[in-house]
Formats: structure tokens, C-alpha cells, sequence
């Protein structure tokens, strides 16, 4: 209890808990002086607000992505002429020692390392997007392949996919290199709210794709004792970003002709 309690009051100093405090007690001034249409109108954003922050609905949403990617032991997963890595899971740091920073989804880096270190890649394919460096793009896939080699916990080669504006760029970009390679079957490695985009467009242009779903931000978000938080926080916020952020990717990428 001292800990829900302590939560609850930490929540009321970040930006989401604080506006809403502050539009809560908004919409009871206005209900007190009988501006009951500001009243409503302060009152349905603060209840918005709620479910959005304070409620599971969002990672439940976000869940919905997940659930058919999900894999809870990788040796039963089949052996593949590579694993793709899309980016996500971290970013450039200009001051750390290999320039890198893990993020809250470097569950995509543990994975796809561990699928290639038991023999399920003859390589590790590092994608992601892009960073300025010195006032020059560099590809994020670089930045992971320095690191891996470095780190060395396999022997496979590594390669990255340079300078990539989306995953339709990863998907081209990693035919082009598998072409060269002979190679046909990816294990394909992404958070699994985004694989069901990543899958579909690494299989039209011409991979057949095994997917490895990883950073299960929802399903996790789930398995949470509490179901519903006095005060909103940023996690649902987020959960409901990514979840909008893939259907209107999808429907984006239908539009174009991608998938």
C-alpha cells in the first residue's frame, strides 16, 4: 500500500499527472460557479485523460498486435540463412564508449544476439534508421555492429544495413544484400507490436520470414497487479501511440502499393 501510495503522489509531479490535477480541479471550480459547459468540457478531458493514463485499455490495444508474435523459447525456432535485426533498440550517443545507448526495447538486440549465438543465423543483419554525426547521416546499423563485434558473443559475421528512412527501406535494402549471399529464409527480429507491418513487407519483397516478436511492451504492461491508477501516467500514453502508429502505418503502406 505504501508503495501504490507513494507512486500515486510521484505521478501528480510528472507532466501528464499534473495537468490532469490541474484540469480536475479546473472542472470543479467551473462546476462550482455553474459553468456547467466548461465544467463538462474540463471534466471529459480529465476522464479521457484517465483511461488513457490510468487505465490498461491502451496496453491491452497494444497486446492485440503482440500476441500472434509472441515466442517464448527460441531453440524451437528454425534454423534461418540469417537474422534481421530491425533498429529500435537503441540509439547514438556521442559520448559513450561505443557511441550507443540501449532503450527500453533493447529486448530486440538480447534476442536477436541470442537467436545467432545458438546457430539459428548463419549471420546477424543489424537495420535501423539514422543519426547525424560531424553534420554527415550515418546509418544506425553501424553503431550496433561496432558493438557486437566488440562485444563478440558469437562468431558469425555481422553486417548493417546503412542509412534506412523506414522498415520498407530495411526490407530493400536486405534483399539486396541476401541476393548476393544466396540467402532466402530471415528469422526476422522487431518488437512484436511491429511485426505483423515488418513481416508483410519482408515477405512481398520476396523473403520467406520466420518472426521472432520481442519487446512485449503491452502483454507486459498487462501482467501488472494494478488495473486502474488514480493518477494518469505516461506508459499509456505511449501504448496507445505505438498501437495508433502501426494501424495507421499499415494503412499507409496499403495506400502506397508496400504490402
Amino acid at each position: 500500500m505504501l508503495y501504490f501510495f507513494s507512486k500515486t503522489i510521484g505521478r501528480l509531479f510528472e507532466p501528464i499527472g499534473f495537468i490532469w490535477f490541474i484540469l480536475l480541479i479546473a472542472s470543479f471550480r467551473a462546476y462550482s460557479n455553474k459553468n456547467k459547459a466548461q465544467a463538462f468540457f474540463l471534466g471529459s478531458i480529465v476522464l479521457l485523460i484517465s483511461i488513457i493514463g490510468g487505465t490498461k485499455l491502451p496496453a491491452y490495444l497494444l497486446s492485440t498486435l503482440e500476441q500472434p508474435y509472441i515466442v517464448e523459447d527460441l531453440s524451437v525456432i528454425p534454423e534461418c540463412d540469417a537474422v534481421v535485426l530491425l533498429g529500435g533498440g537503441h540509439s547514438y550517443n556521442s559520448k559513450g564508449v561505443f557511441q550507443i545507448e540501449l532503450n527500453g526495447s533493447a529486448d530486440r538486440i538480447l534476442t536477436a544476439v541470442e537467436l545467432v549465438r545458438i546457430g539459428k543465423g548463419k549471420a546477424l543483419i543489424a537495420g535501423g534508421g539514422m543519426f547525424w554525426e560531424k553534420g554527415k547521416q550515418q546509418g544506425e546499423g553501424k553503431l550496433l555492429k561496432n558493438w557486437i563485434e566488440a562485444w563478440k558473443p558469437f562468431d558469425q559475421p555481422v553486417y548493417d544495413l546503412g542509412v534506412n528512412s523506414n522498415t520498407r527501406d530495411e526490407a530493400i535494402n536486405a534483399l539486396e544484400l541476401a541476393n548476393k549471399r544466396g540467402w532466402k529464409k530471415i528469422a526476422l527480429i522487431t518488437s512484436a507490436w511491429h511485426m505483423r507491418r515488418s513481416k508483410a513487407l519482408f515477405e512481398q519483397v520476396g523473403f520467406e520470414v520466420v518472426p521472432v516478436g520481442s519487446d512485449l511492451q503491452g502483454t507486459t504492461a498487462l501482467e501488472n497487479n494494478w488495473s486502474f491508477y488514480p493518477v494518469p501516467h505516461t506508459a499509456g500514453f505511449n501504448h496507445l501511440s505505438w498501437y495508433m502508429h502501426e494501424q495507421i502505418g499499415w494503412l499507409y503502406y496499403k495506400l502506397r502499393g508496400w504490402l
